[in-house]
């Protein structure tokens, strides 16, 4: 990406990076919204701060859809 060196981080910068996914389930719809906080650490550059929280995101965003998906479907079979 162009220009990112002027967006610097520096050590105790707060990050803050989240997703929100829709989910469809038969006619039921569910929204799962995954985000974290974080701050740079001593020694760590921009890239691998960001790098870091948006890789938790990721991956805990699919965890929690995925927990999402199986209550749904549990409370169809109660149905």
């Amino acid at each position: 990406m162009k220009g990112l060196e002027s967006y610097v981080l520096y050590e105790g910068d707060s990050i803050t990076a989240g997703v929100t996914h829709q989910i469809e389930i038969g006619r039921d719809k569910s929204w799962v919204k995954y985000e974290a906080v974080t701050r740079v650490r001593p020694d760590e550059t921009t890239d691998h701060a960001r790098s870091r929280v948006v890789g938790h995101v990721n991956e805990s965003a699919g965890v929690a859809v995925a927990a999402t998906v199986e209550s749904v479907r549990s409370n169809y079979a109660v149905r």
